[in-house]
């Protein structure tokens, strides 16, 4: 009996260790597994956090990209617009070739001997004449000016080309409206540069071509596309002549000429004439 009581105390004792045992290996799982469950929701919130930081810095970059390319592209068209502007000043320039001065008028339109008599002068860009003032009398009171003009195309114009960076003229003859063209007073002499255009040195081979094979210019379209010519024809713009008056002809840089009225005749041109 004896015997058996201590069987059973030792196997109580057993059970109570293996109680003990299971107890302190449970407390062990589940304090390993709530402090390894935190360290994964910190780590994978530290993930998740450091996703959210790539991809803020992928996007800020990517703005900064765009940015860059924003303002450059504004600066482009900084650039375009100053362009634009430039070209667009430099078509409406207004380039002084000549005057013509109104003398004095005899007769009258009623008696049908109505004449007048002016004087012409091709002019520098500052209106100073160049060369001496030539006189002469067309009956009637109304002259046309016959020109010859060669308009280039807008990007000589746009990028200021020496020669090609405004429309140039040749001015061939002046008639009243009772003449024949043929029978008008001539101008400028064909083959040589005109007085405007001279700047002390030779005439360039491509200039005395443009004038020399004026007709071609104005004909041939792939001739004048190969030397930037836009267009190539002759123009005779009209004024009616009024005493006291003198009229100045210009050529704008991109299109053809005008003749505009001056109330109060030039001294340097009209103190030249007798």
């Amino acid at each position: 009996m004896l015997k058996l009581i201590q069987t059973l105390n030792s196997f109580m004792g057993m059970l109570l260790a293996l109680l003990i045992v299971g107890l302190l290996v449970a407390g062990g799982w589940f304090g390993f597994k709530t402090y390894y469950a935190e360290k994964f929701a910190l780590e994978a919130d530290l993930a998740a956090k450091q996703s959210e930081v790539d991809r803020l810095t992928l996007e800020l970059t990517s703005s900064q990209a765009e940015i860059g390319r924003l303002e450059e592209d504004l600066e482009q068209k900084k650039q375009e617009i100053q362009r634009l502007a430039t070209a667009l000043k430099l078509m409406k320039v207004d380039q002084r070739l000549a005057r013509i001065t109104v003398l004095s008028q005899d007769g009258s339109a009623e008696a049908g001997d109505l004449s007048t008599r002016f004087s012409f002068a091709e002019v520098d860009p500052k209106g100073k004449p160049l060369g001496e003032p030539r006189v002469f009398n067309v009956e009637g009171d109304l002259a046309y000016i016959d020109s010859w003009v060669i308009k280039f195309e807008d990007d000589y114009v746009e990028k200021g080309d020496s020669l090609r960076s405004t429309s140039i003229c040749l001015f061939r003859r002046v008639f009243g409206e009772k003449q024949l063209p043929a029978e008008g007073f001539l101008l400028d002499k064909e083959g040589l540069q005109p007085p405007v255009y001279r700047t002390g040195g030779k005439m360039s081979e491509f200039e005395q071509e443009l004038w020399s094979r004026f007709w071609d210019y104005a004909n041939d379209v792939d001739l004048a596309k190969e030397k930037g010519v836009r267009a190539a024809h002759g123009e005779a713009p009209s004024i009616q002549l009024r005493p006291g008056k003198s009229y100045r002809i210009e050529l704008r840089a991109s299109g053809g000429m005008s003749v505009v009225p001056e109330d109060t005749p030039k001294v340097d041109q009209t103190s030249q004439l007798h």
